[in-house]
């Protein structure tokens, strides 16, 4: 549904999504991250596999519920910024993801994936699939829930895979390296991470339409005075603009709530928040692991409850499966 820099096309499968951008011209086999030791989630995950494959690659997207089956992506970078660790697979043990078809608590994961240009694969589903095509997650989540998050070489198969996406982004960060090199950096970048998630609750008053500054409410909790603070915060953090510079994922998690804010209504950071705010913004939306992940068909598009209109879980712009 999307194309650029990063393009995902169907591979010899259809429904198996690939990179070429991102390297993958295999026939589709079962995933080695996926070759447990524990034959029941060896068999879940088979199971899923081959409902995508007999999947329409014409059925028409339109948001979260019923579906035949979920999607399966390879994500394959072919740059590796040298300023982050772990980046580059020695082996076909490849992260595994899972999330909904959604950007959601999915989206921040993504982003640091692919600011670091991690090789992984993605296992996104509809939510109304049958738990027997859908890797049977809610018995596997610790919690119940998604996002899930596995990883082989770091000792989490997908038979004990890890949730709660504040976990999997602190776990993506400090195995990629976007916590600074002391432990002050780290607690600064989660200082960030957590401000910015308490902005995300006020996203209505960032995105209103005001006609002058008394209608800002500048109350410490609120996003307009919370706004001025992350300005000092990122004072001391690294500068977006140089790429060859490693963020913290406090920094990605604002640019995602900064994104989200601006898609709902064009201009309101700048208007409502700040300029430094905006400019941050757009230096983010430039880094080239980035760049290449929101124009790429892993981008799921918005659905209108995300961007503030009637609809909920219903996608702004609906797309085919095998786009």
């Amino acid at each position: 549904h999307k194309s650029a820099l990063l393009i995902i096309l169907s591979s010899t499968t259809p429904k198996t999504r690939t990179s070429v951008a991102y390297l993958s011209t295999k026939q589709h086999t079962f995933p080695p991250t996926m070759k447990l030791t524990n034959n029941t989630a060896e068999m879940q995950i088979k199971a899923a596999m081959e409902a995508i494959e007999k999947a329409s690659p014409d059925e028409l997207m339109t948001g979260l519920g019923p579906s035949s089956a979920g999607i399966y992506i390879k994500v394959r970078p072919e740059h590796h910024p040298s300023q982050y660790q772990n980046n580059k697979a020695d082996s076909e043990n490849y992260l595994l993801f899972m999330y909904f078809v959604l950007k959601g608590l999915g989206e921040v994961p993504r982003l640091i994936l692919a600011e670091v240009g991690a090789p992984y694969d993605h296992f996104a589903i509809f939510g109304g699939e049958d738990q027997a095509i859908s890797m049977e997650w809610r018995a596997r989540s610790p919690n119940g829930l998604l996002p899930l998050l596995s990883s082989s070489d770091d000792g989490i198969p997908y038979s004990s895979p890890i949730c709660q996406s504040g976990s999997i982004i602190r776990f993506l960060a400090k195995k990629y390296g976007l916590v600074g090199t002391s432990i002050a950096e780290e607690t600064a970048a989660d200082i960030l991470y957590e401000t910015a998630k308490d902005m995300g609750g006020h996203m209505d008053k960032i995105c209103a339409v005001m006609s002058n500054e008394e209608e800002k409410d500048m109350a410490a909790k609120l996003p307009f005075a919370s706004a001025l603070r992350v300005e000092k915060m990122l004072e001391k953090m690294a500068d977006p603009n140089d790429a060859s510079a490693a963020l913290n994922y406090g920094q990605i998690q604002l640019f995602k709530l900064l994104s989200t804010c601006e898609a709902r209504r064009a201009g309101c950071i700048k208007g409502n928040l700040s300029v430094k705010l905006d400019e941050f913004r757009i230096a983010m939306e430039k880094r080239p692991g980035i760049a290449a992940y929101l124009t790429s068909s892993v981008c799921f598009p918005y659905t209108k409850g995300e961007l503030g209109q009637e609809g909920g879980y219903v996608y702004v712009e609906p797309f085919k499966r095998g786009s």
